[in-house]
């Protein structure tokens, strides 16, 4: 099924199942994909080659919207019977798949998909845990845009989402042209995670995120060959500056300022990702957040992360000193 992703049937049934909203044409093609592949040689050895509407219980105008959308195709017909057969099963199955996984009840997403300990090595900056959980929350996606100055949280803050099962990191700076497309198509993510959104500076990149945004919706043509995948995904993006973004696609995003740390909370920011994540003892995440911050003048928790991975198994506080002392010489 490398290729059904890209067929007509595969985008006619992601564009009609937008519209089920009570799940009887799931049902329907459900049911259609369980007969065909159940009575599969049976099918091909009759002499009418197909099913009836009572066999798969389908309204028959319902099926006839199929037939029109090039779904099904119409193999026999007569003033007594109509009788049906799928275009392309594995298309329909496929669609089927990815609708699921991609618009599930917002009840299932809220217990099944959020981390009970997602941004707990983060300290501080609750209201903005409170608003991201509700949008993760919300039925329709809601995207944020999480800018201010290096060494804020931002990162962090991304990292943590990185925990959702769906979602996608991509770097804003190593995107190629219409590089964020082909992650669309081939990744298909519920949550797309894009850091440095202010360093894409590419038209189709900007467009696609601008549809994807807005609609839904990814569209791609390309050598006379046109492509669109509908999609349920949450945005969340990071930028130092937000003064060289397009404004529409500013407008479509909950913005979430962030700003430096004060020397305190560096400190029990650091701390706190360095015994949660890299495993050290609080008195030892704590030397090394305040050598960071006094000898090194950095209030960047990821500076406090790379001495505490030079350490290695050494972990100690004279080896943290001279890690220190290593580093600042460079600077």
């Amino acid at each position: 099924m490398s290729d059904v992703r890209t067929s007509k049937v595969y985008e006619a049934v992601m564009e009609l199942l937008q519209s089920d909203e009570d799940g009887s044409l799931a049902s329907l093609l459900e049911e259609i994909v369980s007969y065909e592949e159940g009575h599969g040689k049976e099918l091909d050895e009759s002499p009418l080659g197909g099913w009836e509407w009572y066999q798969v219980h389908g309204d028959p105008r319902t099926l006839n919207k199929l037939v029109t959308k090039g779904v099904l195709n119409i193999v026999f017909k007569s003033n007594k019977c109509t009788v049906y057969r799928a275009v392309d099963v594995d298309a329909i199955k496929a669609a089927l798949a990815d609708y699921r996984s991609q618009f599930r009840p917002v009840e299932e997403v809220a217990e099944a998909q959020i981390p009970p300990d997602l941004f707990s090595c983060i300290v501080g900056h609750d209201d903005k845990k409170e608003l991201i959980l509700r949008g993760l929350r919300s039925e329709r996606p809601v995207h944020f845009l999480l800018w201010g100055p290096p060494a804020s949280a931002k990162s962090l803050m991304l990292e943590e989402l990185s925990k959702l099962p769906g979602s996608k990191l991509v770097l804003g700076s190593a995107l190629t042209k219409a590089g964020l497309i082909e992650v669309l198509f081939a990744e298909r993510p519920r949550y797309l995670l894009l850091d440095e959104l202010d360093k894409v500076d590419d038209t189709e990149n900007l467009s696609a995120l601008l549809s994807l945004m807005e609609r839904g919706l990814v569209t791609e043509t390309k050598y006379r060959r046109q492509r669109s995948i509908r999609l349920k995904t949450w945005v969340f993006a990071t930028a130092n500056d937000i003064s060289h973004i397009p404004r529409e696609l500013l407008s479509r995003f909950t913005p979430l300022q962030f700003r430096d740390y004060s020397d305190q909370e560096f400190l029990e920011v650091a701390v706190n990702v360095l015994s949660k994540r890299e495993g050290l003892s609080e008195p030892l995440a704590l030397y090394i957040a305040d050598k960071v911050l006094r000898v090194l003048g950095s209030r960047d928790v990821r500076d406090a992360i790379k001495v505490a991975r030079l350490l290695g198994s050494g972990r100690k506080r004279s080896e943290v000193d001279k890690i220190v002392e290593l580093l600042r010489k460079q600077r």
